[in-house]
């Protein structure tokens, strides 16, 4: 008796072939229905003789391709110095067989299945438009000879897990209870434990209906053990590419598994030359990537609603998460098993001198060695040399650099030293918002900004030497004491105004005004901002960063900013009373779970009540801190010195 699709699939795995399960899975009431023009282009421009005008007279066919392929060529994804406004010119901007390939992908949104499906489509284009731009974006790093079909497999590669779901969608729960495991690693092994059938099979099988070319399909039937296509190399690599790139999208889950974990990273740094360091900052470029060309698709995506929301969650974990995995690998707390017992370490010899100074006497002191790029990473006990200066050991480490404690043996003072990531400091760009820092910082003069000593550069390394403030910032306090009394929120909130009236007077917007850059003094109490990384001299016409890109933390960033607006003195207004909110109330006032969340909030809501959550605060306070947030920008006060006023008038 065939078997049917209410028939358990443990039962139908115990004694259905693999063809009779296709049949199951495959049924043509429910399979996804091809994209027929992205399919007749994906034909012809994979003909050697194929004419351009064949592929635009199809795609003329198809009004809303035509639309979200020149979205998608005129995307960051493509970088082009110039828009395109035709299928015709896009064609020969990026050629025949990028065509090719993103008609197929943006066809994809269009594929129709069954019902009751919709937490499965989910996951699917959660997973799959992330590990797909992950998957071209490597295959461009490593010059791979065609990363737009590394795209296209990547927006396939899972599709045949949304009908595993769907032929058999009572049993996918216990499934997914019963093998949570092995969902990351092993996915397939799991699969044919309880279906009888992988997912990768399905899709190949589908795809290998749709007559896609051997080179996208091959790849994919065995994506998650790409050893098994040995024989033929350029399979193999694609299929790597693609196991390598659902880790990377699902690293929330394989932070977990520190086995998997370390085994990501060695492929990392042996197939794709990322340092785990370099690893994050590739994800940190790829997700304004991912977003684009979600936004692309979104529109035919009407089982997702939310799947902005959905896709910014996923990207923002993919980075965090590795972020945090760096952090707790660069203070030394990453502890990866191993199949041995690790012996207590031996007493340190000082292996990290050995290269820079003779073996010492004893009772004498050996010379710290040099600055080196890795010591970024980890500072050698005793620290070493930067110039003059003596750096001692690490204050904070930020997405652009790290910043030292270090001695100045000529004024017998401690000062604070910052330099470049080692990673960021190859790029032009990021040397020049470095040295804009350097200017922009040491013009400002004033007891609530931190002062900037000077700009040095030693053993090809460029350094800002500033003042070093004892004690914590904001953020540690806040973390460590809760909210503050009001007294300290109002001497607070009056000394950031009057640092960030100091630098608006030199035309300095900061851009990133946060719990974390404000610096509390520990013997004084005394308020000092720092970190002027972001800021932008506002008359500079130079743009160092890119059109568009959005910089600053989302909790604290104004919503003309998110817009894409020019960043004013009003946008670090809306930063310090977002910072004053948190310090009276412990929360954020727009929180959220996905940066997009945030954003939307930052945009639309209104904060929780302070009068309600600090009924003890005075109205006048609770008053400022709203106008402060007001989403327009000419509601806040006029000026930073406005707030000052502000405050004073009412504390008299």
């Amino acid at each position: 008796m065939p078997a049917t699709l209410s028939d358990p699939p443990t039962a139908t795995a115990g004694r259905a072939s693999r063809a009779e399960l296709l049949a199951i899975v495959l049924d043509p009431a429910r399979l996804p229905t091809p994209p027929a023009v992205a399919l007749q282009v994906v034909n012809t421009a994979s003909r050697p003789d194929c004419d351009p005008g064949e592929i635009v007279a199809f795609l003329s066919l198809d009004a809303a391709l035509c639309g979200k392929l020149l979205k998608a060529v005129n995307s960051c994804l493509y970088g082009l110095k110039q828009p395109v406004a035709s299928v015709g010119r896009a064609v020969q901007v990026i050629g025949l067989k990028m065509v090719r390939s993103l008609a197929l992908g943006l066809s994809l949104p269009a594929v129709k299945v069954g019902r009751g499906t919709e937490q499965g489509m989910r996951g699917y284009w959660l997973s799959s438009v992330g590990g797909a731009i992950i998957a071209r974006e490597l295959a461009v790093l490593v010059r791979r000879p065609n990363p737009d079909d590394d795209l296209v497999a990547g927006l396939l590669r899972d599709l045949g897990e949304v009908l595993l779901r769907q032929a058999f969608p009572a049993e996918w729960s216990a499934h997914v209870a019963r093998h949570a495991g092995r969902l990351v690693d092993d996915p397939c092994g799991a699969e044919l434990e309880s279906f009888g059938i992988d997912h990768a099979d399905v899709t190949a099988e589908l795809l290998r209906g749709w007559k896609l070319p051997n080179d996208l399909v091959a790849p994919i039937r065995h994506h998650h053990r790409p050893a098994l296509l040995a024989a033929n190399k350029a399979h193999a690599d694609r299929g790597e590419l693609l196991q390598f790139a659902s880790y990377l999208v699902h690293v929330n889950a394989v932070a977990q598994r520190p086995e998997l974990l370390s085994q990501v990273l060695t492929v990392a740094r042996d197939r794709f030359g990322l340092s785990q360091t370099a690893l994050v900052e590739f994800l940190q470029r790829v997700t304004p990537k991912i977003e684009s060309f979600a936004a692309v698709l979104n529109q035919d995506i009407g089982q997702c609603p939310d799947f902005a929301s959905i896709l910014a969650a996923g990207a923002t974990e993919l980075v965090n998460l590795t972020v945090e995995s760096n952090r707790e690998r660069l203070s030394g707390t990453v502890r990866v098993p191993t199949p041995r017992k690790i012996a207590p370490p031996a007493p340190r010899t000082r292996p990290d001198l050995a290269a820079d100074a003779p073996a010492t006497v004893p009772g004498t002191r050996s010379k710290p060695p040099e600055f080196r790029p890795e010591f970024a990473y980890k500072l050698p006990e005793g620290g070493c040399r930067l110039g003059e200066y003596e750096v001692q050991s690490v204050l904070g480490r930020g997405s652009m650099g790290v910043v030292f404690k270090a001695h100045d043996p000529n004024l017998n003072r401690p000062v604070a030293v910052k330099i470049l990531s080692p990673e960021v400091s190859v790029a032009a760009s990021a040397r020049e918002r470095f040295a804009r820092e350097a200017r922009a910082a040491a013009s400002i003069q004033h007891e609530n900004v931190v002062s900037v000593y000077a700009v040095r550069e030693a053993t090809g390394t460029i350094y800002l030497v500033m003042e070093y403030v004892p004690g914590a910032c904001l953020e540690t306090r806040l973390r460590l004491h809760g909210r503050m009394p009001e007294a300290l929120l109002v001497a607070t909130a009056r000394q950031i105004a009057a640092g960030l009236a100091a630098a608006h007077a030199k035309q300095i917007v900061h851009r990133d005004i946060k719990p974390a850059n404000v610096l509390l003094e520990a013997e004084t109490g005394r308020v000092k901002l720092t970190d002027f990384g972001l800021a932008r001299v506002a008359s500079d016409e130079n743009h160092v960063t890119a059109a568009g890109t959005l910089i600053g933390t989302p909790f604290f960033m104004a919503p003309e900013v998110i817009r894409g607006e020019p960043a004013t003195p009003l946008s670090d207004l809306f930063g310090l009373g977002g910072v004053l909110y948190e310090a009276a109330t412990g929360q954020v006032p727009f929180p959220g779970q996905t940066v997009s969340a945030v954003f939307r909030a930052v945009r639309t809501a209104a904060p929780a009540s302070l009068r309600s959550m600090r009924p003890d605060l005075p109205t006048w306070l609770t008053a400022l801190v709203a106008r402060l947030l007001e989403k327009d920008p000419a509601r806040r006060y006029a000026s930073a010195s406005a707030v000052i006023a502000a405050i004073d008038d009412d504390r008299s």
